[in-house]
């Protein structure tokens, strides 16, 4: 079993697009694979067509509710949700995490809840071969809680430079949170998506990473493959299926295959 969370402060960068399309593309590989939507608005929980409104639906709040029992990964894992995507399950996100950060802002070893749910269920997680983890912008302590118990962090930018500070002020933020949580560095990877090559600014930026000295730390970390912008990847969200299934022969899932090919030949998956 391996652990990955897509992270940076930026919004809209992609991070959801991935875990889905990615989470998708190594189901149909025949892996069993659990996605894990730790953003409060829910997109990736939407993206599998799962309804947030249901009551009696268990979500990644009632891990970090501290005021209740947590439930039993039986009770909270929702097998095969979208019955479009076989080998894929989920446990659904929930607005109501926002609550769960004021909850545990006083609780010695927050940041080790989920990382502890994950061990103390063993026996149940290790069935699958990938747990991938969504996350919102954001060093929350619930986010802390989906980089902690990950074997790997991928960092996702689009084509601005806000992005790029954003995931740059990731990598200092988070190199000081490990460190006083003694954990080791498992930040492997930036990718860039939504990448135009009819636009200048693109080309720019990428010119610009592989330039800069100010740039050396994402481009030690950046694959080779950059993801396009491709409009089916947004159709295929809509469709509520990953682009391997909307259209294999698009650019959208052409990149994003060569980027699961990388991330098995660098050994993150």
């Amino acid at each position: 079993m391996k652990v990955l969370t897509f992270g940076t402060l930026k919004g809209g960068v992609g991070k959801t697009m991935l875990c889905f399309n990615i989470g998708g593309i190594l189901a149909q590989l025949d892996n069993k694979v659990l996605i894990v939507d730790s953003d409060l608005q829910g997109n990736l929980t939407n993206n599998m067509g799962i309804d947030r409104t249901d009551p009696d639906l268990k979500t990644t709040y009632d891990i970090f509710n501290i005021d209740e029992p947590q439930p039993t990964p039986e009770q909270l894992v929702l097998h095969t949700p979208n019955k479009k995507i076989p080998n894929l399950d989920m446990i659904a996100g929930s607005i109501f995490l926002h609550k769960a950060e004021l909850k545990m802002a006083t609780v010695a070893g927050r940041e080790q809840i989920l990382k502890n749910y994950f061990e103390d269920h063993s026996e149940f997680f290790s069935r699958y071969d990938y747990i991938l983890l969504d996350t919102n912008p954001s060093m929350s302590i619930v986010n802390q809680n989906a980089f902690l118990a990950s074997d790997a962090v991928l960092l996702v930018s689009d084509v601005s430079m806000n992005a790029l500070e954003g995931a740059q002020l990731f990598i200092a933020l988070w190199e000081e949170a490990r460190k006083r949580l003694r954990a080791p560095d498992n930040i492997r990877g930036f990718i860039i998506n939504d990448f135009d090559s009819r636009n200048r600014l693109s080309a720019d930026f990428l010119e610009f990473i592989k330039t800069s000295p100010d740039t050396a730390d994402i481009r030690a970390l950046m694959f080779d493959t950059i993801i396009p912008r491709n409009v089916r990847i947004t159709e295929s969200e809509l469709a509520a299926v990953p682009i391997s299934q909307y259209d294999i022969r698009s650019k959208g899932c052409e990149a994003i295959a060569s980027l699961v090919d990388e991330l098995a030949a660098k050994k993150i998956l």
